[in-house]
């Protein structure tokens, strides 16, 4: 059974890898707009597909700390593209089998206890994803920057860093005002991203760490998400990819709704 769940009935029960997913850096000569040999663009595309290649797969353990609980999901996560996403929790035993696809710019939870397959409207892109500081958006990564984005350099950032400003295109659909991202000057991975509200407040803050090799690629690790707003303070949300492997072949079924219910 599927149906379209409105915005109040599924938040904060379901909420998405502000994980911007990757391929290779291209690295081009010093010019206008350019810092490291890099110009922002490029960066850019590099930070956008850091995680993601023409198919990867991988295990992410989630950590949700909160003032009065710590819980903890292991999840697989496949995706393919830009377009294909499933996610499917592995433990606890309580969660096992809740799932979510995207394909194209479509959604779907799946819920074992209740056997119901849910859309997710657009309007709830931005919800949090099983009680996460996470949302829909940043664990299917509808959106990507280039696309959304206007993006610059940084005129000025911290020794060793290399910073890169986003801001909304005219007509993107996208919820934050701007985005600043700092990566390692030498490495060009990624150090930290701080997103900020439509009145300009910095709402929300993402380190990456623990950079280690995991399918074939040198990558942080580990991610922690930190809310600012003083409604959530002393939460945090922590990811670790356990296992990671990138262009290995998926077949289409993965990606289709009946492999969402099946729940194994």
């Amino acid at each position: 059974m599927t149906e379209t769940l409105p915005f109040r009935g599924l938040a904060g029960r379901l909420g998405g890898l502000l994980l911007p997913v990757a391929l290779l850096l291209l690295l081009a000569l010093p010019g206008p707009g350019r810092a490291q040999g890099i110009s922002a663009k490029e960066l850019s595309r590099f930070l956008d597909r850091l995680y993601r290649s023409e198919t990867s797969q991988g295990v992410v353990e989630m950590t949700i700390v909160s003032p009065h609980y710590t819980r903890r999901l292991e999840m697989r996560i496949w995706t393919r593209g830009m377009d294909y996403t499933l996610i499917r929790i592995l433990s606890p035993a309580k969660e096992k089998g809740t799932a979510t696809l995207k394909r194209g710019s479509e959604m779907w939870n799946y819920l074992p206890k209740i056997g119901k397959t849910i859309r997710i409207p657009p309007s709830m892109m931005m919800s949090a994803w099983m009680g996460s500081d996470l949302t829909n958006d940043d664990l299917v990564k509808e959106t990507t920057w280039e696309n959304d984005y206007h993006v610059d350099l940084v005129a000025d950032p911290p020794p060793g860093r290399v910073g890169l400003v986003y801001v909304p295109k005219e007509d993107a659909a996208v919820t934050w005002s701007k985005v600043v991202a700092f990566v390692d000057a030498r490495t060009k991975l990624p150090l930290s991203q701080e997103y900020y509200d439509e009145k300009g407040r910095k709402v929300r803050l993402m380190d990456f760490k623990e950079v280690r090799d995991l399918g074939g690629r040198t990558i942080p690790s580990r991610m922690v998400i930190t809310p600012l707003s003083e409604d959530k303070e002393g939460r945090r949300t922590e990811m670790i990819y356990r296992e990671l492997a990138f262009d290995q072949p998926l077949p289409d079924s993965l990606f289709s709704l009946s492999n969402l219910r099946r729940g194994e």
